[in-house]
Protein backbone atom coordinates (compact mmCIF):
# COMPACT_ATOMS: atom_id res chain seq x y z
CA UNK A 1 0.00 0.00 0.00
CA UNK A 2 1.38 3.40 -0.94
CA UNK A 3 2.48 5.83 1.75
CA UNK A 4 1.45 9.41 0.93
CA UNK A 5 2.96 12.51 2.51
CA UNK A 6 0.84 15.63 2.19
CA UNK A 7 2.13 19.11 2.85
CA UNK A 8 -0.88 21.39 2.75
CA UNK A 9 -0.16 25.10 2.98
CA UNK A 10 -3.14 27.41 3.51
CA UNK A 11 -2.03 30.79 2.14
CA UNK A 12 -3.39 34.11 3.32
CA UNK A 13 -4.54 32.99 6.77
CA UNK A 14 -1.71 34.22 8.97
CA UNK A 15 1.25 32.41 10.45
CA UNK A 16 -0.47 29.84 12.69
CA UNK A 17 -1.63 26.84 10.69
CA UNK A 18 -2.36 24.36 13.49
CA UNK A 19 -6.12 24.91 13.26
CA UNK A 20 -6.06 23.92 9.60
CA UNK A 21 -3.79 20.93 10.19
CA UNK A 22 -6.18 19.75 12.91
CA UNK A 23 -9.13 20.02 10.52
CA UNK A 24 -7.28 18.05 7.82
CA UNK A 25 -6.37 15.32 10.31
CA UNK A 26 -9.96 15.09 11.60
CA UNK A 27 -11.25 14.95 8.02
CA UNK A 28 -8.85 12.14 7.10
CA UNK A 29 -9.78 10.20 10.23
CA UNK A 30 -13.49 10.62 9.44
CA UNK A 31 -12.79 8.95 6.09
CA UNK A 32 -11.04 5.96 7.66
CA UNK A 33 -7.39 7.01 7.31
CA UNK A 34 -4.90 6.96 10.16
CA UNK A 35 -2.88 10.15 9.65
CA UNK A 36 0.54 10.59 11.21
CA UNK A 37 1.35 14.24 11.82
CA UNK A 38 4.97 15.38 11.51
CA UNK A 39 6.30 18.92 11.94
CA UNK A 40 5.75 19.70 8.25
CA UNK A 41 3.65 16.94 6.65
CA UNK A 42 0.79 14.57 7.30
CA UNK A 43 1.39 10.96 6.30
CA UNK A 44 -1.30 8.43 5.38
CA UNK A 45 -1.42 4.92 3.99
CA UNK A 46 -3.74 4.53 0.99
CA UNK A 47 -5.08 1.33 -0.52
CA UNK A 48 -4.66 2.53 -4.09
CA UNK A 49 -3.03 5.47 -5.85
CA UNK A 50 -6.37 6.41 -7.38
CA UNK A 51 -7.44 7.72 -3.95
CA UNK A 52 -4.82 10.48 -3.83
CA UNK A 53 -6.55 12.94 -6.15
CA UNK A 54 -9.86 12.54 -4.33
CA UNK A 55 -8.15 13.05 -0.96
CA UNK A 56 -6.45 16.26 -2.12
CA UNK A 57 -9.73 17.54 -3.56
CA UNK A 58 -11.55 16.72 -0.30
CA UNK A 59 -8.91 18.60 1.73
CA UNK A 60 -9.00 21.62 -0.57
CA UNK A 61 -12.81 21.77 -0.50
CA UNK A 62 -12.78 21.62 3.31
CA UNK A 63 -10.16 24.35 3.69
CA UNK A 64 -11.93 26.60 1.16
CA UNK A 65 -15.11 26.16 3.22
CA UNK A 66 -13.12 27.50 6.21
CA UNK A 67 -12.35 30.69 4.28
CA UNK A 68 -8.82 29.88 3.11
CA UNK A 69 -8.27 31.96 -0.06
CA UNK A 70 -5.40 29.92 -1.52
CA UNK A 71 -3.98 26.43 -0.92
CA UNK A 72 -0.65 25.00 -2.00
CA UNK A 73 -0.31 21.22 -1.65
CA UNK A 74 2.80 19.14 -2.12
CA UNK A 75 2.29 15.38 -2.48
CA UNK A 76 5.01 12.76 -2.11
CA UNK A 77 4.14 9.12 -2.77
CA UNK A 78 6.21 6.12 -1.72
CA UNK A 79 4.79 3.25 -3.77
CA UNK A 80 6.90 0.14 -3.28
CA UNK A 81 5.75 -3.15 -4.78
CA UNK A 82 8.85 -5.34 -4.59
CA UNK A 83 8.42 -6.28 -0.91
CA UNK A 84 5.57 -7.09 1.45
CA UNK A 85 3.80 -3.92 2.53
CA UNK A 86 4.64 -2.18 5.78
CA UNK A 87 2.63 0.35 7.70
CA UNK A 88 4.07 3.84 8.18
CA UNK A 89 4.55 2.99 11.87
CA UNK A 90 6.57 -0.11 10.98
CA UNK A 91 8.74 1.95 8.63
CA UNK A 92 9.48 4.45 11.39
CA UNK A 93 10.31 1.67 13.86
CA UNK A 94 12.74 0.17 11.34
CA UNK A 95 14.55 3.51 11.05
CA UNK A 96 14.65 3.88 14.83
CA UNK A 97 16.29 0.45 15.16
CA UNK A 98 18.92 1.47 12.60
CA UNK A 99 19.54 4.76 14.43
CA UNK A 100 20.14 2.87 17.67
CA UNK A 101 22.63 0.58 15.90
CA UNK A 102 24.43 3.49 14.24
CA UNK A 103 24.78 5.43 17.48
CA UNK A 104 27.07 2.65 18.66
CA UNK A 105 29.25 3.10 15.56
CA UNK A 106 29.59 6.88 15.54
CA UNK A 107 32.40 8.56 17.48
CA UNK A 108 31.65 11.71 19.45
CA UNK A 109 34.41 13.82 17.86
CA UNK A 110 33.90 14.71 14.20
CA UNK A 111 36.91 16.72 13.03
CA UNK A 112 36.86 18.84 16.16
CA UNK A 113 33.30 20.05 15.57
CA UNK A 114 31.82 18.46 18.66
Amino acid sequence: MPVVSLKVLPVGVGTSLSRYVARVVALLEAHGYKPIVTPDTTVIHVRDLSEVGAIVRMIHDELYSMGVPRIVTIVMIDDRRDVEESSPEELVQRVIRHIEEERKNVRGDVHGVM
